[in-house]
């Protein structure tokens, strides 16, 4: 039976994960990050810290990873770990758990700068237009579209993050739902959706490229994004594995370019929201179309822009 558990990540710095502009002098003087990171990057880091508490050496692993992986069967083999990752989702210090909106989510907002944060906004959920309703042929068969919208100028709300209570709120297809644009003024149990600034905030640095000997290389300068995660909010990262979790309580991750310091700690305990009379999945993370059953992978998607 696969069980979760979660790790509640907070960073003692900013944190930098490349995304896939290229380095080379002359090629690219700044470099974007990719945040959240990919399920991947938070494996790797999670599987360097049960080395590192386990007091193997990588290249022994990678030597024998057959050895360890009957040990410590939550390390898996070097290219397969013995887990899945979920999320990684956010929470605030109070607990509220934090999740991506689905892209089918759609509002009819006004300029950011108009927005009345606080207050609550018509929500709806697009569905897939039924075949030879309209008669319409395109690349995308049987696209999402926004029955009798409530507004004129209707846009996908993917990339926002929402509270659980948003999700059951939605599970009738719209509602009214509050907008913030700061999660520590989000309430318990409230529908509630928030602009990805008031998660985290991106942050330029200039920097210096070195020489072998780790000395400054004359005329390389070059700038890259970096994130810090607002006060009061903390990264969630879940394994999902049948075999034990065998990760200290607490400790230390180290994640993403620079490898920065992270603290971690197990929770006791995290529910998602679920709607069992539901006929749609969310992903949490990106995924493999190859993770998911023929039944799903041969269905309508909807995302934002890869």
């Amino acid at each position: 039976m696969h069980k979760t558990s979660w790790l509640e990540i907070e960073p003692l710095d900013t944190l930098f994960f490349r995304g896939a502009e290229s380095m080379e002098a002359g090629e690219n003087h700044e470099v974007d990050t990719m945040f959240p990171p990919m399920p991947t990057t938070i494996t790797g880091a999670i599987r360097t810290a049960i080395l590192r508490q386990k007091g193997i050496a990588p290249a022994a692993y990678l030597q024998k990873p057959e050895k360890y992986r009957q040990e410590y069967p939550l390390l898996g083999e070097p290219q397969m770990p013995g887990f899945i990752l979920v999320g990684p989702l956010f929470a605030t210090v109070d607990g509220i758990l934090l999740l991506p909106v689905p892209a089918h989510w759609h509002a009819d907002l006004p300029d950011s700068l108009k927005i009345q944060w606080g207050e609550k906004y018509q929500v709806q959920a697009a569905t897939p237009l039924a075949e030879k309703t309209l008669g319409l042929v395109g690349s995308a068969h049987q696209p999402f579209w926004v029955r009798q919208p409530s507004g004129s100028n209707m846009k996908s709300l993917g990339g926002f993050w929402a509270t659980g209570e948003a999700f059951s709120t939605m599970q009738r297809g719209k509602g009214e739902i509050t907008f913030y644009n700061s999660a520590d003024k989000i309430k318990r149990s409230q529908a509630a959706i928030l602009t990805t600034n008031s998660i985290f905030v991106r942050e330029e640095r200039v920097g210096l490229a070195l020489t072998p000997q780790r000395t400054a290389k004359e005329g390389h300068l070059y700038s890259a994004v970096h994130i810090r995660l607002r006060d009061g909010v903390r990264m969630l990262a879940g394994i999902n594995s049948p075999h034990e979790t065998i990760l200290a309580n607490d400790g230390v991750l180290q994640l993403g370019g620079e490898q920065r310091v992270c603290r971690y700690r197990l929770l006791p305990e995290l529910l998602l929201p679920h709607n069992t009379k539901g006929n749609m999945l969310l992903a949490l993370s990106p995924l493999e179309i190859s993770q998911l059953s023929a039944e799903f992978a041969a269905g309508l998607r909807a995302s934002a822009k890869l």
